[in-house]
Parts: structure tokens; sequence; C-alpha cells
């Protein structure tokens, strides 16, 4: 019975870790929607008095992408979130029970991995859409 409880600390310290890991990416992808968010009001309160509406459209239309993009981050992330926490508990329950199969196991591991690496591209891309944007707004892009 101490080595299956043994086991089951090792599996519960590493999604543990997991999960740590995850809670620090949502605070990143927070953090930078809350900014997104902040400049599209700051933009479209802008564009009403502003001269250089056009200017101002674009890097708003920049933003709004930003911010959409972000939000796909954030779906790929809860999506990790599940996926791993049916692991873990699927993990644990294979211990005691052997009841459920390795493979679908392997399947969650496998899909929560997919979708945080997801998650990070719609990060990457956000970067990039923000340097559009910061470009956008000293006037270096077109």
């Amino acid at each position: 019975m101490l080595s299956k409880l043994d086991g089951i600390v090792e599996l519960v310290t590493s999604s543990l870790v997991l999960f740590s890991s995850i809670g620090i990416f949502v605070l990143t992808l927070n953090a930078r929607y809350t900014h997104a968010i902040s400049r599209v009001r700051d933009l479209y309160e802008e564009m009403k008095t502003s001269a250089s509406a056009k200017k101002l459209e674009k890097e708003l239309n920049s933003m709004v992408y930003r911010c959409h993009v972000l939000k796909w981050s954030f779906g790929l992330l809860l999506c990790s979130s599940i996926s791993s926490g049916v692991f873990m508990l699927g993990s644990i329950t294979l211990r005691f029970t052997e009841k459920i199969s390795a493979e679908l196991l392997i399947l969650f591991l496998v899909l929560s991995v997919l979708f945080i690496f997801s998650s990070m591209v719609c990060l990457f891309i956000d970067v990039l859409a923000s340097l559009k944007a910061t470009l956008i707004h000293i006037e270096k892009a077109k």
C-alpha cells in the first residue's frame, strides 16, 4: 500500500508543477489581454476627437485582432488544463483500480501538450500583432 501511495504522490507532484506553469501562463495572457483591451478603449476614444482617424483605425483593427488571438490562447490553455486534470485523475484511478486504459491516459497527455503548444503559438502570433500595432502607432508601417 505504501508503494502505491508513493506513486500517487509522484503523480500529483508532477501534475501540480504542470498546473503551476499553466497558472503562470494564464497570468501572462491576462496581462497581455488587459493591456490590449485597455488600448482598444483608448484608441476608440482617441478616434472620436483625432484628425488622424485612418491611422488610428488601422491600429485599432490590429489591437482587436490581438484580443481575438489572446481569447483563443486562453481557450486552448483551458482545454490543456482540463486535459491535464483528466490525465491526473485517471492516473490516480489507474493506480488504485487498474480499470482505466493506459492508452486513454496517453491520449489525454498528448492532447494536453498539443493544447498548450497551440496556446503558445497563439501567444507568438499576438507578439507579432503587437509589433505590427506598435509600428502603426509610430508610423513605421503602412
